[in-house]
């Protein structure tokens, strides 16, 4: 009872790290692609999590081939591809000087959530929900956007609204596949096996780009910034946290709980914290939007928590 009481506790912890976490990876994204920046941070996140490995290695010998697949999937989809969307989109909102719009993105998760769920489960989708998912991307709109037309290119804010929500897409996939995956292996070896997993297949990411880089150019000031990004903000002790909690959250408590990340956010976003330089101004198009994002997607989140509980 103890533990169910203090579960969401600790989701609230991983979501304020995952919103700091932006602080230290947008200064990497300047110097360094992001594939190896992604690569880097989980060979540094297993390091500190390999005892883990260690420690429940019975039950990693007898998980099943179907288990190893799931756990393959969600290291390509949510380790990797979603991360490096998200550090992709990090470095080029800074043209733009805006910090808002690839983190809040991030709450279009749950919308996906359902969304997959009702694929995989052959369930139909509601009304209600066609009508809150497009409220929650008109939001979407606004917080990028604003009242102002946009231009239909790949690049500039445009493509930045297509990497967040990308990224957005790869994690609430990641969210399912994790739910299911806790059913088979204990959270700590989950981590571990996900920061180890990472590492070749973001190497591969990078071949795959054509984003070649000599880490031994990498400084010291930045090598600080991966070790808070990989043990602390994004990494290892965020993602130790989160299974923590989430083993015994139910989805529509952990909703609630997640929501520290764009309370954080919005709050670095508009102090001299900004790490795009001074402090971003919000217009009304843009504080409405946030309010019709998150307002949306809280109540698909009630709708869709039977299926990630």
């Amino acid at each position: 009872m103890s533990q169910a009481k203090f579960a969401p506790i600790f989701i609230m912890i991983a979501a304020t790290l995952w919103a700091v976490d932006a602080l230290f990876r947008t200064q990497l994204t300047y110097t360094i692609p992001s594939t190896f920046i992604v690569m880097i941070e989980h060979f540094i996140g297993f390091l500190i999590l390999s005892p883990l490995i260690f420690k429940y290695w019975n039950d990693i010998k007898n998980l099943k081939k179907h288990d190893w697949l799931i756990l393959l999937a969600m290291t390509i989809v949510s380790s990797v591809l979603g991360t490096v969307l998200f550090t992709e989109a990090l470095g080029r909102s800074f043209a733009e000087f805006d910090f808002v719009t690839p983190i809040l993105l991030l709450k279009l998760q749950p919308l996906f959530v359902v969304a997959l769920s009702a694929l995989v489960l052959k369930e139909r989708i509601s009304v209600k929900f066609i009508v809150l998912a497009i409220l929650a991307l008109v939001g979407s709109y606004l917080i990028s956007f604003g009242f102002s037309p946009i231009s239909l290119q790949l690049a500039g804010k445009e493509l930045v609204f297509i990497l967040a929500l990308g990224a957005a897409a790869s994690w609430g996939t990641g969210t399912i596949l994790s739910k299911h995956a806790l059913k088979h292996i204990p959270f700590p070896a989950l981590a571990g096996l996900r920061m180890l997993l990472a590492v070749p297949i973001a190497y591969m990411f990078s071949l795959f780009l054509g984003q070649a880089f000599n880490p031994m150019t990498i400084g010291v000031g930045e090598w600080w910034r991966f070790l808070v990004i990989a043990g602390i903000t994004g990494g290892a002790l965020a993602i130790y946290l989160y299974y923590k909690g989430l083993q015994n959250t139910p989805a529509r408590v952990s909703t609630f709980a997640e929501l520290m990340f764009p309370v954080v956010s919005i709050f670095i976003a508009i102090t001299p914290l900004n790490p795009y330089g001074a402090a971003q101004v919000l217009s009304m198009a843009n504080v409405l939007g946030i309010v019709i994002l998150i307002g949306s997607v809280l109540m698909i989140s009630f709708m869709g928590s039977k299926h990630a509980e």
